[in-house]
């Protein structure tokens, strides 16, 4: 049986820890290196119900994308909903791990595998890693031309998302197709410099889209949930070739906050 090291050392083999953002908390966040590990549960946030899954199905492990533990922790009680779910981490012997912007620029990871899912042609780095450019934010590349209005709901198919938001013309032809998942309205400016007609992310605000028009950039916004999800099939694939008689699941139910009425 594997140890907790060695599924942590694989994740870094992949996603190299060099590669996460100087803001970001990556990596080993609770529990004990050492433990051995046969059933993990994958997961692109923790919450109570993650973690109440963990607990009653007798996961060893969680892996995330986003950290659970982002800022630093002055307190651990039960008087707050942190404290609890890490008190009953900690009670349950369950790890924690999580790859977040380490994921989001490595090779297979987040934006790659967008960009295999949107079958883009001749498809390139947004923004290449300052290091190492093989690894680098986002995905473009070409489609063939197609109005927008179409081409939305081709979005909701491959990403599984019942509503999208447009910013722009809906009318508008598109053959250029960038990709970033999560919240990629930072990358705006790089993103209008690849030619693109179309950029398709999440989180998009007000300004961010009076920003894109300007720069006559269309935008989608398909949701932070639905725009990362795509890697959590990738995370197991990974970790089957570890072990095959690992015991992976993905927990794909996003939070409520998503709920669509």
């Amino acid at each position: 049986m594997l140890k907790a090291n060695d599924i942590i050392q694989m994740m870094e083999k992949w996603a190299p820890t060099e590669l996460a953002e100087t803001w970001d908390n990556i990596g080993f966040q609770v529990g004990d290196e050492s433990m051995r590990v046969n059933k993990i549960l994958i997961a692109l946030d923790i919450d109570h119900r993650v973690v109440k899954k963990a607990i009653d199905e007798d996961y060893h492990m969680i892996i995330t994308h986003h950290p659970f533990i982002f800022n630093g922790v002055k307190h651990i009680t039960n008087l707050d909903y942190d404290g609890k779910i890490l008190m009953d981490l900690i009670k349950n012997d369950i790890i924690i791990y999580n790859a977040h912007t380490n994921l989001d620029q490595t090779i297979s990871g987040v934006n790659e595998e967008l960009g295999k899912l949107f079958q883009l042609k001749d498809s390139e780095i947004i923004v290449e890693n300052e290091e190492n450019d093989k690894y680098g934010y986002g995905k473009v590349g070409n489609i063939n031309k197609i109005k927008l209005e179409d081409y939305i709901y081709e979005i909701k198919r491959i990403l599984d998302v019942e509503r999208v938001t447009v910013y722009g013309d809906i009318e508008k032809e598109i053959e250029r197709v960038a990709l970033i998942g999560g919240s990629g309205a930072s990358f705006i400016e790089d993103v209008a410099l690849t030619g693109a007609d179309l950029f398709i992310t999440g989180d998009i605000k007000y300004h961010d889209a009076q920003k894109a028009e300007k720069l006559g950039l269309t935008l989608v916004d398909a949701g932070h949930f639905h725009t990362e999800k795509v890697v959590l099939p990738v995370i197991k694939e990974q970790l089957k070739e570890l072990e095959e008689d690992l015991t992976l699941s993905i927990y794909e139910k996003p939070s409520p906050i998503y709920k669509i009425y």
